[in-house]
Parts: C-alpha cells; structure tokens; sequence
C-alpha cells in the first residue's frame, strides 16, 4: 500500500543523506525491524524505513496508533529523544504538532480548547526554554515557508528567523543567507 507522511510526522525535519543511506543499508542487511505507525491512513511514525523499504521493494510492517494514544504526544514522545536535531527544531516542530487540528475538529471548535497548550507547557513537553518557544511561535505566525523550512533544516536559528520575520514576505526568502 502506498502511504503519503503524516502532518504530525512532518512536522520534524527529514533524515539527512547519509543518516537514511546508513538506515537503508541496514533495512537491506536485516529488513524492517520495527513498523511503522499509520494514523489518518498516513505514516506517522517510521516515515523514513517506510521509504528506505520502498526503495528497496521489501516489505514493510505497519501497525496502526492505538484510539487511546494521543497522536501529538505519540509524534513528540516517538522524535524527541531519537532524533539527532537542535533545540530550535524540536521547538519548531512542537509547535508545529500542536498547531494541527484533526480534520473533524475545525480549528475555530469549541472542543479544541483543552488541546491548546501555553508556551511554558510546550517548553516543558519539548525540554526547550520558554523562549525558544515563543520564538519559534512567532516564527510559525509571521515568517514565509521560506523561512519556516530553513528553521526546519537546521540552517538558520530562531533568532535569526524572528528577526527575518520582521520583514516583508517577499524580502524573507533573501535574507536567509
């Protein structure tokens, strides 16, 4: 079956090269030796061996996320700790996660107010300062794609990004370098 990625698992930057070069020499050696997570139909957890066992037309365990799991903190719990990534990038990535809203809860819901979680929650969920919460928000409200992604990538610090944000959209993509 074909997979498109989750929003939640999209939120994290991808594997660099090498890193998903290593991960599909060893999905080769040995297969996948743990499944992927589908939510919504989409891989939430295992995006990049789902990839690496595409690439290599082998097969590809899937589990789905249990209904009492909740998928941002899955997504959190799953990435935090595993991935090699900057404390700017975590902090981008848990406010992305919990930015998203499941489709049959409209953003502007009623029921999506005890989802909302203050800076100093996602600090503590994420293990990053508040402030590099904060940054990261105003990076996520007022900064171009552009920018957002160099955030993602690891290229540029939040506050490089914040200060690039002050901008006008069609000068952010410029001053990334």
């Amino acid at each position: 079956m074909n997979y498109a990625q989750h929003p939640l698992s999209a939120a994290f930057p991808s594997m660099a090269s090498d890193d998903f070069q290593s991960l599909k020499d060893s999905i080769e050696a040995n297969g996948v030796l743990n499944p992927i997570t589908i939510f919504e139909g989409m891989v939430i957890d295992g995006w990049h061996r789902y990839q690496a066992a595409n690439e290599l037309a082998m097969n590809c365990p899937e589990q789905q996320l249990d209904d009492w799991i909740d998928p941002k903190d899955f997504v959190l719990a799953q990435n935090k700790n595993r991935r090699h990534i900057t404390a700017a990038q975590l902090a981008s990535a848990a406010t992305a996660v919990y930015a998203w809203h499941p489709a049959h809860r409209p953003v502007n819901s009623t029921l999506n107010v005890d989802l909302i979680k203050s800076s100093k929650e996602l600090a503590e969920i994420a293990g990053v300062h508040v402030n590099t919460i904060t940054q990261a928000k105003l990076v996520q409200k007022d900064a171009a794609p552009e920018v957002q992604q160099a955030v993602k990538d690891g290229k540029i610090g939040l506050p490089k990004a914040v200060a690039i944000s002050k901008l006008p959209k069609e000068e952010q993509a410029a001053a990334i370098e």
